[in-house]
């Protein structure tokens, strides 16, 4: 049977019927081996004595449904038992009286079958103080089995409710990360297509032809980008592809003075990285490789795979960055977004570093952890084949 607890809209399961008579029957042949080894005279009808026996514990499979409501209406907890188990005392006094009863009509019953001398006429509707206070114990057994089952229900909910808790917390957090990595990918892409258009109305005016074809580079990047839908993670292969199309539009603006080499581990390409991760750091270190009257910048693009975990940099050939501690940089929108996004995607997994090269020059190293999905399909598969990568 099912009763109700004391929380709302939650349920117990209580024992059925045919669970309380294998109970109440364990408990009274155990009573009856205790009585056996406490008696000196020896038993010659033990199957007649067990079963006058049980007739004191068989009502209590009916009578017990009863007592797992009036527990559950005043539940033993720990402020308010002296008050409920009151109040079960006085509601269990009406109840133990037809336990007697109904226990008097089954051993009469047993009698008859045993075609032994009935008992019931002479002590019909009267109580012994023996057998009251056998019941009355009977009783109390009840009400401490309502009182486990009851605790050990609420229990299982509470572990339950717990579960689904951190289940909808773990739902809602992977859902407000989601929606901070679309926020600060809302911020980088439209720094990076401002740019772009600025460059393309630079070149309206000075070249043409080469302002046209950076639209259709710029509208195959485009189109790429937002093909990846709201995927925060990429393979290595797709991010790298992506990157070479930027760096497509990128040459068409620069021409000679700009050199992009690109030195991916192909056990690396499977890897999973943050997407549109590669274009901040390039388009950065353009920035900079390019900077002042330096003739050409040339850009090192690279992919590898150490042990457990990826290691990425993007280097080139500028004047370094004007601070050697990455905390006293100004990163700007692109590194500032992608510091912040590598914090929330792995936080305490991942290093960004920014290094100025004895050489002169600037590194970015990202340091991410391994993870591959072999199952996901690269969506930008093809290369730029207006311009070759060195």
């Amino acid at each position: 049977m099912t009763q109700t607890s004391t929380t709302p809209s939650k349920a117990i399961r209580y024992p059925g019927f045919g669970v309380l008579f294998l109970a109440w029957t364990v408990l009274g042949a155990l009573s009856y081996v205790r009585q056996l080894l406490l008696t000196d005279t020896p038993q010659t009808h033990i199957l007649t004595d067990l079963s006058g026996w049980m007739t004191c514990y068989y009502p209590w499979v009916l009578i017990t449904p009863l007592i797992f409501r009036l527990e559950g209406r005043f539940p033993l907890d720990r402020l308010k038992w002296p008050k409920h188990l009151a109040w079960l005392a006085v509601a269990g006094i009406p109840v133990v009286y037809p336990a007697c009863e109904m226990a008097k009509l089954l051993n009469a019953g047993v009698e008859a079958a045993l075609r032994q001398p009935q008992t019931l006429a002479v002590s019909w509707w009267s109580v012994q103080r023996c057998e009251f206070l056998m019941q009355l114990a009977l009783s109390s057994v009840a009400v401490g089995g309502a009182c486990v089952i009851r605790k050990l229900g609420e229990l299982q909910q509470s572990e339950r409710l717990a579960a689904q808790l951190a289940l909808e917390k773990s739902e809602i957090e992977a859902s407000l990360r989601k929606a901070e990595l679309e926020t600060l990918r809302m911020r980088l892409n439209p720094h990076f297509l401002f740019n772009c258009l600025q460059n393309i109305s630079t070149l309206a005016r000075q070249d043409p032809d080469t302002a046209s074809q950076m639209l259709v580079r710029l509208g195959d990047l485009l189109r790429a980008a937002l093909h990846k839908g709201a995927q925060a993670e990429t393979t290595l292969a797709a991010e790298v592809a992506l990157t070479k199309a930027y760096v497509a539009v990128e040459q068409m603006r620069f021409g000679d003075r700009l050199s992009v080499l690109f030195e991916v581990d192909p056990e690396a390409e499977s890897a999973l990285v943050p997407s549109f991760l590669l274009q901040p750091l390039v388009e950065n270190a353009i920035t900079h490789g390019l900077r002042g009257e330096r003739p050409a910048g040339v850009i090192w693009i690279r992919g590898m795979r150490q042990l457990n975990e990826i290691v990425l940099t993007v280097s080139d050939n500028g004047s370094g960055p004007p601070k050697e501690n990455i905390n006293d940089l100004d990163l700007g929108i692109g590194l500032g977004s992608t510091s912040e996004r590598l914090e929330r995607m792995y936080p305490d997994q991942h290093k960004l570093s920014i290094l100025k090269l004895p050489e002169g020059g600037t590194e970015v190293r990202i340091v991410l952890p391994l993870r591959v999905d072999e199952t996901r399909q690269e969506i930008f598969r093809h290369e730029p084949t207006s311009f070759a990568h060195r």
